[in-house]
């Protein structure tokens, strides 16, 4: 997808007098962006930077919208208060005429609307900034959902990503924290997960796979995939009915305690993040239901985490050490989920680690508040400029998310309690001899793979020292000022002994020279006249450091 010279610059102008206009200026000059007619940076209004920052993103449009809420789940690069303010970002537009919904349908369908569905309701059931759903009927009577993407939603985001890369670019190179918080990446990643989000064809498959991992789960269901009727711009889903999981009297007429709903719902995330590795971003609870048999309805799969086995590992190990009061262990894996940015901050880590423990161990474990104490490991994360992989990232907002979904439904209910019996299953899991046997058996493999390529590697090294052609890197940053330092020192040591010398030859010509006594002595009074000048300044210069 390309674009003009000329939209790019309109877009870019639109942004920046929006960001300006709301306090953020001092931005645009620290970074240092061109100059654009028609483009004044203003003051702003007041209020908190969080709170500004949502408004500035909301007016932009969509995909800033979703760049907001991609930035709510990175609590280890943003600060809490901007992070909470991002949170609030709402996906809700007014929706698009239904001659608009219905010119998209037919296009991707390639014939008439009524060809192909026996009624579709022109009132929207949702309408976001991507697209709208709309309920529909097939021929054969099966309930169906259309969601159907937004027209020109697609070419609006397009331009937008590129611009937001650029910028990105831009920062990265002028600022210390745009290197910090490694933009470019952030912003190829955004793009990466708004591209997937456009594409319906994969949250169809996200759906299809959610379907297959909870086959006869008594817990959760996921609905079904009308494939013939599914494209890039439009996905058609069975309609399943249910209550809402936050409707209390709702739940409870039809003979369902709400407890266990909120049971089920932790059940059905914890197994879809730890026995998977694949689950809902975004369980909310405009996407969760409750079905007649009381399993729990998700809806809208175009949000979705993954974790590797790896990662899964890496917090399964984390509970542990918090669990068994373990400050190594802990550290340990928050060193596996991520990467220490800042060299000997261990110890440091190691105690702040402590600290946590300490403040959460003396707290009953019904009044821990799980959404806060991922925020505050976060936060130490962002502290310790650890980089976590995105799957971490969303963990945290889905986990968070739905601790507060769980206390809408049972307002007794805590994520620590719902979670107990999956944290002990994980731990028994973990301390499985079959497990350990599985792991041991890895380690050991790959200490044997080290182990083979440590012969090549010495004589590759003996080879390049045979040759001359060894090259030992050195990191010299902030030197700078002390061999400047040494710099100065070896110029005034050499001066030093040219004035020296100055001073013995013109003597030696002065006692020597063959020319008349007059002659002789004007020599000498400017050569001396010459030393004495050059022996103030460099005493000058001693006393002056600064200046040489």
């Amino acid at each position: 997808m390309s674009f003009s010279r000329r939209q790019v610059l309109a877009r870019y102008r639109t942004v920046i007098r929006v960001f300006s206009r709301y306090g953020f200026g001092y931005l645009v000059a620290q970074v240092g962006l061109p100059d654009l007619p028609g483009v004044r940076v203003e003051t702003g209004p007041g209020g908190g930077r969080g709170e500004r920052l949502r408004a500035a993103l909301q007016e932009l449009g969509p995909a800033f919208v979703k760049l907001g809420q991609m930035l709510s789940i990175r609590s280890d690069l943003l600060p809490a208060d901007i992070v909470h303010s991002l949170e609030k970002l709402q996906d809700q537009v007014d929706p698009v005429p239904f001659a608009a919904i219905r010119a998209v349908v037919e296009e991707e369908l390639g014939g008439r609307l009524e060809e192909r569905f026996a009624w579709v309701s022109p009132e929207p059931l949702a309408a976001a900034s991507l697209g709208q759903v709309h309920a529909a009927r097939l021929p054969d009577g099966a309930e169906v959902v259309l969601k159907v993407q937004r027209p020109g939603v697609a070419e609006q985001v397009g331009l937008d990503l590129h611009l937001l890369q650029s910028l990105a670019e831009l920062i990265y190179r002028r600022t210390r924290w745009g290197r910090r918080l490694q933009l470019p990446a952030v912003a190829r990643e955004f793009a990466a997960m708004l591209w997937a989000e456009l594409d319906y064809l994969r949250e169809g498959q996200n759906a299809e796979r959610f379907r297959n991992n909870f086959k006869g789960d008594p817990l959760a269901y996921f609905p079904t995939v009308y494939w013939d009727l599914t494209t890039a711009r439009l996905l058609t889903l069975e309609r399943v009915g249910g209550l809402r999981v936050t409707d209390r009297q709702g739940l409870r007429a039809a003979g369902i305690e709400p407890s266990a709903v909120a049971q089920r719902l932790a059940g059905a995330m914890f197994q879809m993040a730890m026995r998977d590795g694949f689950f809902h971003a975004d369980p909310h609870p405009g996407n969760l239901f409750v079905g007649d048999d009381g399993r729990i309805i998700f809806v809208d799969m175009g949000m979705v985490g993954e974790l590797t086995l790896a990662m899964r590992e890496s917090v399964v190990e984390y509970v542990v050490g918090v669990v068994s009061g373990d400050p190594d262990r802990v550290v340990e894996a928050i060193l596996q989920m991520g990467v220490l940015g800042r060299p000997g901050n261990r110890v440091a880590l190691r105690r702040e680690a402590e600290r946590l423990q300490r403040k959460y161990g003396e707290i009953p474990l019904k009044q821990i508040e799980v959404g806060a104490a991922l925020r505050e490991v976060m936060d130490l994360a962002r502290r310790y400029e650890i980089g976590f992989p995105t799957g971490y990232a969303v963990l945290l907002k889905a986990m968070t998310t739905l601790e507060a979904v769980a206390l809408q439904i049972d307002p007794d209910a805590t994520l620590v309690g719902l979670a107990s019996p999956y944290a002990e299953e994980l731990m028994r899991r973990q301390l499985d001899p079959r497990r350990l046997l599985r792991r041991l058996g890895r380690e050991v493999s790959e200490t044997g793979r080290q182990l083979v390529r440590i012969p090549r590697q010495v004589s590759r090294l003996l080879t390049l020292l045979e040759e001359g052609e060894f090259r030992l890197p050195l990191d010299h940053t902030g030197l700078e000022p002390s061999l400047n330092r040494l710099s100065a020192i070896a110029n005034r040591l050499a001066i030093a002994m040219i004035l020296a010398s100055l001073i013995i030859g013109t003597a030696l010509v002065a006692a020597r020279s063959e020319t008349s006594v007059l002659q002789r002595y004007q020599i000498a009074d400017a050569g001396f006249l010459l030393i004495g000048a050059v022996g103030l300044w460099l005493i000058w210069s001693i006393l002056n450091p600064r200046r040489f």
